[in-house]
């Protein structure tokens, strides 16, 4: 049996930070470099709020730095990524397909009623004739069903037909082929997929094995929770893995100082932590993350490794919200020292922080404050605006210091 590796926080916050991309920026912003930051880290979190960008757009901003939406927007187009059900909904590599091929195949085998049983309809027929719709036509979004409504309760009606689509999309039936303006579109998997790529030959035992290495690869150092939770996998079923990975030797034992659960690193990532320990591969960035960011889907590994208490509170009312609506937190090097609460007026082209919130215990020096005024000059240039407001902080010299940079 091998000794476990003591570590410090520091150690797995470092790593954590180095894995996800987050400590240096790639040498230029263009389509190759955004394919390999999507490689290095698995998989990319959609979401449809979009009060500054939408998700996807700053979890990359956050590890490229200045590129073109639109070169992004392009990898699904093009067929390098797919959509699919992963940690949430999320585009991933299309190299990846194979493995959720076998856990599509699997729900497939399973009856599941999904939202159909919300209709007090019959939706066999409505499911039947959206599939041959598209079959025929081609890819078609859910607004261009809706646009063919037949009246009230008929077939074509907005919400058993959008059902119908998602349904069909999650048994692996269609699939996104493209966006526009973030709408989807639907197509039959034989049309989006180039399958002379890849051989369609995983089981669902791989694909758990599959998710549960590559979890471990992507946060770095982790409880078998923590690793399960990259790819949303049941708990249990990942720790028996870990165990088999740790007899054959992927995996290694590691004692975290202050954690009371066991962690686990992979074998090909010992020499990237020891070469962190020694110094090298510093994280020297400062950055705003989305509230989706893969480097704290966990919120309990948040607690744990950066003391850092995070609840999106979007969906909460606005007289009970702490620090505002859309709370992104602020990377500094390898620790979580603040969040902002941003804002675009896009007619404007104005940034507004509604607030920017320091945590107790962040020291202000030189080095944050050009980290700070860096990352909201980036920030700004990103949303194509001209002016930054900041309303309230916490930190009475830090807003002088910007009030007086932005002025």
């Amino acid at each position: 049996m091998n000794t476990p590796i003591p570590v410090t926080r520091q150690d797995v916050k470092r790593l954590s930070v180095v894995k996800q991309g987050l400590h240096q920026r790639p040498a230029g912003g263009d389509k190759a470099a955004l394919k390999r930051i999507i490689e290095r880290i698995g998989l990319l979190q959609l979401d449809s709020i979009s009060v500054v960008a939408r998700s996807h757009y700053l979890v990359m901003l956050a590890r490229a730095g200045l590129y073109d939406p639109a070169e992004l927007d392009a990898l699904l187009d093009c067929g390098f990524l797919f959509e699919t059900w992963a940690h949430a909904m999320c585009q991933l590599p299309t190299a990846h397909y194979p493995w959720y091929h076998a856990y599509i195949g699997e729900k497939q085998l399973k009856e599941s009623q999904w939202q159909l049983d919300r209709f007090d309809i019959n939706m066999a027929p409505i499911i039947e004739n959206v599939l041959e719709t598209i079959r025929q036509r081609g890819p078609m979004s859910s607004k261009e069903f809706e646009s063919e409504r037949r009246g009230e309760g008929g077939w074509w009606n907005w919400k058993p037909t959008k059902v119908a689509l998602e349904y069909l999309f999650d048994r692996g039936e269609l699939m996104v082929s493209h966006r526009v303006k973030f709408q989807r579109y639907y197509d039959l998997p034989e049309r989006v997929l180039d399958h002379s790529r890849f051989r369609l030959d995983k089981s669902i035992e791989d694909f758990r094995r599959w998710t549960i290495e590559r979890g471990l690869r992507h946060i770095g150092i982790g409880t078998s929770n923590q690793v399960a939770d990259y790819y949303r996998q049941y708990k249990r079923g990942a720790a028996v893995i870990l165990a088999d990975m740790l007899k054959d030797g992927s995996a290694l034992p590691v004692v975290v100082e202050g954690w009371k659960e066991a962690a686990f690193i992979h074998r090909e990532d010992l020499a990237q932590l020891e070469a962190i320990q020694a110094g090298e591969h510093a994280p020297g960035l400062t950055v705003f993350l989305s509230p989706f960011d893969n480097l704290f889907w966990d919120r309990n590994r948040d607690e744990a490794l950066w003391d850092f208490f995070y609840r999106i509170e979007v969906y909460t009312p606005k007289a009970k919200r702490v620090y505002g609506y859309y709370v992104m937190p602020i990377l500094h090097g390898s620790e979580l020292i603040g969040r902002i609460d941003p804002k675009v007026e896009r007619v404007k082209k104005r940034l507004i922080f509604n607030n920017l919130h320091l945590e107790r215990g962040v020291k202000l020096n030189g080095a944050l404050n050009r980290g700070l005024i860096g990352a909201i000059e980036e920030f700004m240039s990103f949303h194509a605006c001209d002016s930054f407001d900041l309303i309230k902080c916490n930190r009475a010299p830090l807003a002088r210091r910007l009030r007086k940079h932005f002025a």
